[in-house]
């Protein structure tokens, strides 16, 4: 099973996020990741869930998303051509000794510092899941203490939706 991300583009109606992952739901597909927000055009909004599946479950995807009242766009991203990012904030242990190496690693990453206590340093990085994926794998050593991610963001390059 791969992994892809969908786009669908809906009218902003009460509790049309819900009837779209009712949906998902009640036909068995798997949606790993989503994130919503609004878009340029007034009354809209914006959906991006990320998936597992194969040519058939896309295709049945993109066709039962589509029967929902109020869906007017509904989009399989290709592999290529395509942005792809995730927020992520990461806390980890830190002391004295260990603050330094933790922030230098993070700069490496494009990471931000948010927070710093006695006892853990909280940064934000952006990118696609492998990066951020590669940080935790680099930060397990001093001991992540909490993670919270996004979903994947995604949009085709150039004019194109």
């Amino acid at each position: 099973m791969k992994k892809y991300e969908i786009l669908i583009i809906a009218k902003n109606t009460d509790g049309i996020i819900a009837r779209i992952m009712s949906l998902f739901n009640r036909r068995g597909y798997h949606a790993l990741k989503m994130t919503a927000g609004v878009t340029n055009k007034l009354g809209y909004t914006r959906l991006t869930l990320t998936v597992e599946g194969d040519d058939k479950i896309l295709d049945q995807i993109q066709k039962q998303v589509y029967k929902i009242t109020d869906v007017v766009k509904v989009k399989i991203f290709p592999k290529e051509n395509v942005i792809r990012r995730e927020l992520m904030l990461l806390k980890v242990k830190a002391n004295i000794e260990t603050r330094a190496q933790i922030v230098q690693i993070a700069e490496i990453y494009r990471g931000e510092v948010v927070d710093v206590s006695p006892d853990s340093v909280t940064m934000e990085l952006t990118g696609d899941s492998q990066k951020l994926g590669g940080f935790v794998d680099i930060m397990e050593s001093y001991g992540v203490l909490e993670i919270a991610r996004t979903g994947v963001l995604a949009m085709s390059r150039g004019e194109k939706l």
